[in-house]
């Protein structure tokens, strides 16, 4: 199956008051990890959701598209939606969060891997139990995707019989930086 990568990256960082992802880390802003890595694949199309004229200049360099979200307050389902409609229509999609720069290029492989052997399954990253991103989404979602409301994610689409998890060993790449401890906490790992 064909699949899109879609990088959701509009929020609107109420939690840590300020634009999370042009933050630094190490030697990069924190939007410019996920980038990156999505850009190391073959994936039949890529995109990012964002409003952000630096991470759309950006992301333009990686051969990433970019569509705005002039609806962001309403949360990240408007995202999920704008991807979608601007993905082609018989492809899956996986969704990454832009504000998780310790993710693995490893782990993206493994989830894919996973995925190929069982197409019809919602696939998933499992860290310590719990599940994360990202996620791949079968093109036989996509209604339910498009039904999203509010900051509803995907997350209450998956149930035991439509998904499989893929354990992940190493937890922190399921950090994702929604507050200052959060930043904080991932600055330790420099």
């Amino acid at each position: 199956m064909k699949i899109t990568a879609i990088i959701l990256a509009s929020g609107s960082s109420k939690r840590m008051g300020k634009d999370k992802l042009i933050l630094e880390y190490k030697d990069k802003r924190i939007f410019e990890y996920v980038i990156d890595l999505v850009s190391k694949f073959p994936f039949d199309e890529k995109i990012i959701i964002t409003n952000n004229d630096e991470i759309i200049n950006y992301a333009k360099i990686k051969g990433i598209l970019n569509y705005n979200n002039p609806h962001h307050e309403i949360g990240k389902s408007e995202s999920i939606k704008i991807g979608i409609e601007n993905s082609k229509k018989e492809n899956g999609y996986m969704f990454f969060v832009s504000d998780q720069p310790l993710l693995r290029i490893k782990t993206v492989k493994q989830i894919l891997y996973q995925f190929s052997k069982k197409p019809e399954l919602i696939t998933y990253p499992m860290y310590e139990g719990h599940r994360g991103s990202p996620v791949i989404f079968p093109n036989k979602y996509k209604m339910e995707l498009l039904k999203l409301t509010e900051d509803m994610g995907g997350a209450s689409i998956i149930d035991e019989v439509n998904s499989q998890g893929v354990l992940i060993d190493n937890c922190v790449e399921n950090i994702d930086i929604d507050n200052q401890e959060d930043y904080s906490r991932i600055l330790k790992y420099e």
